[in-house]
C-alpha cells in the first residue's frame, strides 16, 4: 500500500504513537482523549481538506537555495530562542505596567511574535529573492474570497467549530453558558478578528507560509514538509502552555515540559496536517489564516473576552 511506502507518514504516526503512550502510563492519560481528536482532525479534518483540493493544480515554489537547510535550522532556533528566553527578555526593556495590564500586554505578546516569527524570517527571505507572493500573501486577500476559498473555508470552519464546541475542554464556558448572547454576537467576531492575525498570520506565515513550503522543497516531498512541520508546529505551543498556563486546553494545573510537548504533538500536530492540506494545493495564506481562527475561536474566547472586558 502506498501509506506503507511513505517513510513520513510512518514516522509521524510512530511519534505520535511514542507521544500518546507516554501520556497514557505517565499521566494516566486515558486512550479515548486522544481518540477523538485522531479520527476527527487528524483524519477525518485532513480527508475533508483532500477532496475538497484534490483536483486543485500543486503551486509551485522557487527552488532550494544553497545552504538553505542551514539557514531554517537557525531560523527554526531563532523562534525556540524566542519562545523560552526572548519574550521575557523583551519584556524586562518595557515599562512595567506595560505588562501589568492585561490588555497592553496582549499587544505586546503580539508585536513580538510579529516581529520573530515573520518580520525577522520574511526580510531574510526578501533580501534573498522572496516576495509576499511565495508566501501566498497578496496585497490584499482578494483570493480568500474566491468561490473555491469560500466553499473550503465555510466546510472546514464548520467542522472546526462544531468539533471544539462539543469536544474541545478550552471551549467548555462556552458550551456551559456563562456567556450572554450579547456577548458572543459582540466577541466572537471581534475574537475572530483578532485570531486571524495573532495565530493566523503569526503561525500559519512561518509554519505553513515558509517553513512547510521550504522543507518541501529540500525533501522533494509535499508529505515530508507537511508531516514535519506540523510536528513542529505543535510542540512550539509546548514552552507556552507550559510557562504561562494552559487556561485555553482545559487544564489548570502545572505539568512537566515533557508532558506538554507529548500533548502538542498529540493533539495539535494532527491540526497541523490538515492545514498544511490547504496550503499545499492552494497557496493562499489567507485562506489557511481564516480556517486556523474559526479553529482557534472557541478555546480562546474566554480568556479574550476576560481581558478585554467584553
Amino acid at each position: 500500500m502506498l501509506f506503507f511506502k511513505n517513510k513520513y507518514l510512518i514516522a509521524g504516526l510512530l511519534l505520535y504513537s511514542c507521544a500518546i503512550l507516554y501520556l497514557y502510563f505517565a499521566f494516566q492519560q486515558p486512550p479515548s482523549d486522544f481518540l477523538g481528536p485522531f479520527i476527527i482532525v487528524g483524519i477525518g479534518f485532513s480527508l475533508i481538506a483532500w477532496l475538497l483540493t484534490k483536483h486543485f493544480e500543486r503551486p509551485a515554489h522557487k527552488p532550494s537555495l544553497k545552504n538553505e537547510t542551514v539557514l531554517l535550522l537557525l531560523l527554526i532556533c531563532w523562534i525556540i530562542f524566542y519562545i523560552t528566553y526572548g519574550s521575557s527578555l523583551i519584556n524586562q526593556l518595557l515599562p512595567k505596567a506595560w505588562i501589568e495590564n492585561a490588555q497592553t500586554s496582549d499587544i505586546v505578546i503580539f508585536l513580538k511574535k510579529l516581529l520573530f516569527f515573520v518580520a525577522i524570517p520574511f526580510i531574510i527571505y526578501t533580501i534573498l529573492g522572496f516576495s509576499l507572493q511565495d508566501f501566498g500573501l497578496k496585497s490584499t486577500p482578494v483570493n480568500l474570497f474566491s468561490k473555491k476559498a469560500v466553499s473550503i473555508f465555510i466546510v472546514l470552519s464548520i467542522a472546526g467549530l462544531a468539533f471544539q464546541y462539543y469536544l474541545g475542554n478550552g471551549s467548555k464556558p462556552v458550551r456551559d453558558g456563562q456567556f450572554s448572547g450579547s456577548q458572543l454576537l459582540t466577541g466572537l467576531p471581534l475574537c475572530f478578528i483578532y485570531l486571524f492575525f495573532d495565530a493566523g498570520l503569526i503561525e500559519e506565515f512561518f509554519f505553513r507560509g515558509l517553513l512547510q513550503s521550504r522543507l518541501s522543497v529540500l525533501l522533494k516531498s509535499c508529505t515530508g514538509g507537511i508531516m514535519i512541520s506540523a510536528v513542529i508546529f505543535g510542540l512550539v505551543h509546548a514552552p507556552g502552555l507550559y510557562l504561562r498556563g494552559a487556561e485555553s486546553e482545559g487544564i489548570s494545573e502545572q505539568l512537566p515540559l515533557l508532558f506538554w510537548a507529548s500533548y502538542t504533538i498529540a493533539f495539535m500536530s494532527v491540526a497541523g496536517i490538515f492545514l498544511g492540506i490547504i496550503w499545499n494545493k492552494t497557496k493562499n495564506l489567507w485562506l489557511v489564516m481564516a480556517i486556523h481562527a474559526a479553529l482557534d475561536l472557541l478555546p480562546n474566547f474566554t480568556e479574550f473576552a476576560h481581558t478585554w472586558k467584553l
